[in-house]
């Protein structure tokens, strides 16, 4: 009984605070805020260029990695926006409507659970 007492414990307790998670996840979250990025196309493959670097590589890859994780969930609707038979007023409205109701908040969200486990991770280390 004892023995699974301690075994319980350990793990919570090898856990860092939560104060120092938050503290770390603050500190992420404000660098992104001024990192900038892009995602360029070519011949199928998209990949992600930082145009304004948080000077953190991890940080800079949460950014990337977010924006790749979406691109891929939303590849089709992506497709559709080249799709010329669709006149280039309606398309450009449909991708600002997509972009700021869809692909916006996939974003931010994949970001935040990718700012949790770095906190995670840094905070432990301290």
């Amino acid at each position: 009984m004892a023995m699974l007492a301690l075994m319980t414990m350990t793990p919570a307790a090898a856990r860092p605070s939560a104060p120092a998670i938050e503290e770390e996840i603050v500190v992420i979250a404000s660098k992104l805020k001024d990192w900038r990025a892009s995602l360029v196309e070519s011949r199928g493959d998209v990949r992600c260029f930082t145009q304004r670097s948080t000077g953190d590589a991890a940080i800079d890859r949460i950014g990337c990695q977010s924006m790749m994780q979406c691109h891929a969930r939303y590849k089709d609707r992506f497709a559709g926006f080249k799709d010329h038979r669709v006149p280039s007023n309606k398309r450009k409205a449909m991708y600002k409507s997509f972009m700021k109701d869809e692909f916006s908040p996939c974003v931010f969200e994949r970001r935040e659970a990718m700012i949790t486990d770095l906190a995670d991770v840094r905070a432990a280390a301290r």
